[in-house]
Formats: C-alpha cells, sequence, structure tokens
C-alpha cells in the first residue's frame, strides 16, 4: 500500500495528473479575478462566457472528470460573486437563473465532448507512440545474428521504455554457469538467476517472477541460454506487463529466426563436411595412386630386373620415382594445409615482409619446375610493406605460379607483374596456356576442380587455387581470374595494404618532392 501511494504521489508530481488536479480549481478562480472589475461594465450574461471558456480551456487540456469539476465551480463561482444577491448562492432573478442553468448545461456538454474529444487523441497519441517503439524493436531485433545481440537488444529496450534496470546474463558452455554481458552496478543485489527455473516450461522463453524481479529465460532445446533480470521497486502495472508481453512475443520470433539459422549452418557444416570426405577420398583414391603406381612399377623393375638394367636405366627409374615421391608429397601437403584452413587450424600470425622477399622464395621453389618455361618479373623497386603471413602468402602465391608453369606451353613465359592501387596490392601471374572458359573463372578456385585438356596438359589435384583463396580471404584479400583466352590468362591476387604503410609512404613522397 505504501508503494502504490508513493507511485500515485510520483504520478502527481511528474506527470499530467497534477494539471488534472489544480486546472479545475484554477480555472474558475482566474476567471473571477478577471470578471469582477469587468462586471460593472458588462451584463451578467457576457460574463458567463468567460467561465464556459475556462470550462473549455480545462476540457481540452485534461480530461472528463476534471472538466465536470471545473463546470460545477464555475457555475458555483459565477452564481456567488455575480447574480443577486451577491456573496451567496440564491437567485432571485429568473433571466439570472435561466443564464447559470445555460452556463452549467452549456459547460457539462461542450467539457465533456472537448475533454473525451482530447482523450481519444491522447490514447491515439499513445498507441502511436506505443506502435514505433515495436517497430523500432522489430528493427533492432531483425539486425541481430546471434542470441547475445537479441539479449541486449531486448534489455536495452525494455530499460528505456519500461523505466526499470533490465541486465542481461549469457550461458558460459565450458563452465555451464549464467555470465553477465555488461557490468553490474553496485547496487545489484544477489541472488543470480536460477537456471533451473528455466525448465518450468517448454516455451523457448518463459516469464518468472522472483521477489522484486521479473525474469525472462531465454531457452533453446531444453537448455537455458541465457536470462534477462528486470529489477524493480514495486509490480508492473497492467499496462506495463502488456508492453512487455507484446515485447517478448516480438523477440520470441527474433529468437526462432535465430536459432533456426544456426540449426541450419550446422546442418550445412555437416553437409559440407560430408562432401569434403567425399571429395577426399575421391582425390585419394584417383590423384594419389596415380604416382603411387609409377613409384611401386619403376621400384619392382628396379628388384626384379636388377641384373638386366644398364646404369642409366637404373638411373632413371630412380628419377621417376623420386619425382612422383615429390609429386606425392606435394598432393599430400596440399591436402593438409587445406584441412587445416576449412578447420579454421592455420593462425596468422602477421610480420612485416616485402614482397621482393617472398618472390625470391618463390622463384627458388619453382625453379625444378621451369624446364624451358621462362619467369618474366615486372615488379618496381619501391613497393610498400605487407602486413601478413609470410609463409602462408608465399604458399599461394606459388600455388598460382605452380599452376601457371603446369599450363605453360614449352619456350613460353610466365609473367609476374605487381603494383599497388586504391589501398590493395596485385600481383598478377600469367601464363600463355589454353585458357580458362569463362563460365569456369569462379570455379577453378573449388576444391577439387580441376580443367580437362586432354592429354597434352597435366591435370592438378584441384586444391591448389582453393588453397590460395582461402588465404588470401583470411587476410581481407581474394584472388579472380582478370582475363583469359587461348594464349593468354591473367590471375590477380588482391592484398589490403595497411594504413601505416600508405601513410609512410605518402610521407616518404612528400619529402622526396621537398
Amino acid at each position: 500500500m505504501h508503494d502504490h501511494l508513493r507511485g500515485l504521489w510520483r504520478e502527481w508530481v511528474f506527470g499530467r495528473d497534477r494539471l488534472s488536479l489544480i486546472l479545475p480549481w484554477l480555472s474558475p478562480l482566474l476567471v473571477t479575478l478577471l470578471s469582477w472589475p469587468l462586471s460593472p461594465l458588462l451584463p451578467n450574461a457576457n460574463l458567463s462566457l468567460l467561465y464556459l471558456a475556462g470550462v473549455l480551456l480545462t476540457a481540452v487540456t485534461t480530461r472528463v472528470r476534471p472538466a465536470l469539476i471545473c463546470a460545477v465551480l464555475s457555475f458555483l463561482t459565477y452564481n456567488f460573486f455575480h447574480t443577486e444577491p451577491r456573496f451567496t448562492l440564491f437567485m432571485i432573478h429568473r433571466e439570472d437563473i435561466l443564464t447559470v442553468s445555460l452556463l452549467m448545461l452549456v459547460a457539462l456538454v461542450t467539457g465533456h465532448l472537448a475533454a473525451s474529444r482530447n482523450e481519444k487523441i491522447q490514447a491515439l497519441e499513445a498507441s502511436h507512440r506505443w506502435n514505433l517503439h515495436q517497430m523500432a524493436l522489430a528493427q533492432q531485433l531483425a539486425l541481430c545474428v546471434d542470441g547475445p545481440q537479441i539479449l541486449r537488444t531486448l534489455a536495452d529496450r525494455l530499460q528505456q521504455d519500461l523505466q526499470r534496470p533490465a541486465h542481461p546474463f549469457w550461458m558460459d558452455e565450458r563452465e555451464g554457469v549464467l555470465r553477465p554481458m555488461q557490468p553490474l552496478p553496485r547496487t545489484f543485489e544477489s541472488p543470480l538467476p536460477d537456471v533451473a527455473n528455466a525448465a518450468m516450461t517448454g516455451e523457448d522463453i518463459a516469464l518468472r517472477r522472483g521477489g522484486r524481479r521479473y525474469q525472462l529465460y531465454f531457452r533453446h532445446d531444453g537448455a537455458c541460454q541465457g536470462v534477462i533480470l528486470l529489477e524493480g521497486e514495486a509490480d508492473l502495472p497492467p499496462r506495463l506487463l502488456e508492453r512487455l508481453d507484446a515485447f517478448v512475443q516480438l523477440t520470441r520470433l527474433a529468437w526462432s529466426r535465430v536459432q533456426l539459422a544456426q540449426t541450419l549452418q550446422r546442418e550445412i557444416l555437416v553437409k559440407e563436411r560430408e562432401q569434403l570426405r567425399s571429395a577426399l577420398l575421391s582425390s585419394i583414391s584417383h590423384d594419389l595412386r596415380t604416382p603411387l603406381a609409377t613409384m611401386i612399377g619403376s621400384v619392382s623393375s628396379l628388384i626384379e630386373l636388377a641384373d638386366a638394367l644398364d646404369p642409366a636405366q637404373k638411373v632413371e627409374l630412380l628419377h621417376n620415382t623420386l619425382s612422383e615421391a615429390r609429386r606425392l608429397d606435394g598432393y599430400i601437403q596440399k591436402l593438409l594445409d587445406m584441412t587445416k584452413l576449412g578447420h579454421g587450424e592455420l593462425k596468422l600470425e602477421r610480420d612485416w615482409v616485402g614482397l621482393d622477399d617472398i618472390l625470391s622464395v618463390v622463384i627458388k621453389r619453382t625453379r625444378p619446375l621451369l624446364h624451358s618455361v621462362r619467369l618474366r618479373l615486372e615488379v618496381p623497386p619501391e613497393l610498400p610493406l605487407l602486413h601478413v603471413h609470410p609463409t602462408l602468402i608465399e604458399q599461394a602465391l606459388f600455388n598460382v605460379v605452380e599452376n601457371a608453369l603446369r599450363y605453360a606451353p614449352p619456350d613460353s613465359e610466365v609473367l609476374i607483374r605487381a603494383r599497388t592501387e586504391s589501398r590493395q596490392m596485385h600481383i598478377d601471374v600469367g601464363d600463355q596456356g589454353p585458357g580458362i572458359p569463362a563460365s569456369a573463372w569462379l570455379d577453378i578456385f573449388d576444391m577439387f576442380c580441376s580443367l580437362s585438356h586432354g592429354d597434352q596438359y597435366p591435370a592438378g589435384t584441384g586444391l591448389g587455387l582453393a588453397i590460395c583463396q582461402a588465404i588470401l580471404g583470411a587476410h581481407g584479400g581474394e584472388a579472380r581470374v582478370l582475363s583469359s583466352r587461348p594464349g593468354e590468362t591473367l590471375i590477380r591476387l588482391s592484398l589490403p595494404l595497411p594504413e601505416s604503410t600508405l601513410a609512410d609512404r605518402s610521407c616518404d613522397e612528400t619529402h622526396t618532392d621537398h
């Protein structure tokens, strides 16, 4: 009872009810002070219009009940001060009785109509504001992509609209306890929400009352994932409870959407994992068996025909075995790299490195693959430093160059060109091979995608460009086919340049100009 009275007092002091209590008494008093010096100059019928105006003003400003009170007080005040005999409530003139009766009737009717219209306008405005609040919450929830964002968004809206502290908590899956998502105020009182209460209902979002708190439990698959504590000194009035329920209904839709998206994502990951497993088995059964068969044949010939083979033939068989072993090792390494990238095991240990250092290692690794193909470099001498994982970028560039050498015809050139543009470094790798059909420009960066050109060019595993795309994507860059036609193919590797490098370079150019 004490809390209820205190709430009414606070509403009277800070709300619209204060005007409803004061204006019905203040309006007749002000009209009396205004009409008293005018009474010798104007007839009583005109003075009654002033009281009628006061009643209308009260009706438009407040509600129906204050307007009726003002009409009765205006009738009594007019009768007391302006009708004969004055300073009494008696009336001896018929015209005064008629005037006062009409004043009362008009005041009651117009006051009631004006106040009713004012209440309807206020109700429409309140409904419009409430609709705007719901739309704002719906728009904010539509942007949420996971559970913690939903809890933060709803907690902020509840605190703003209900004027009560709202504290979101999220479940720590490793320790199985709820952790506050925001720093708790010093006035926060224990205990923390009880997770066991979340199992009391089958709803995904359940509202519970505990002491002076309202608790919103968020569940999925029977387990509690989050809680919002709504604190307060007293029970929520019915109007705010309706708003809370409406907010919960909107949030339930967003919560279901996020949980469905996460479930679909898990199913997609499982499906992709199965596809990757099937592709790996196909690659192992096809691409890895070929070098193994060659190695087995060479070693068998060395063992079974050791006496019949001359030294040159033995050396040739040994070279074939070594070449196929290296080829097999390359296949296995690419499979391991792709598996690590798919599981997020490769960490980006960035360092400042120059492109010339990366190119020197790539050129050294490609020398055994050149044969009659030549490498042509077009690299400016003053390129900015890259803030990347040097080994990964080296592997990405090597994969593209190795792919270009595989399809480059004898006595042709493989181009490596670098330049900077729009806060990015572009590394172009071109060859003079058969080209890539336009329909396959995007597909060649998928795992196990390998173009067939008959027996003229050796087929690869289809992993090199996929690994390159994954490495560049982890650095914020990309790989794409810039142009391709028979006799000319150009693949571009793009990497973002750090802001500090761009700033240093611009400063160096400024100093050079001066």
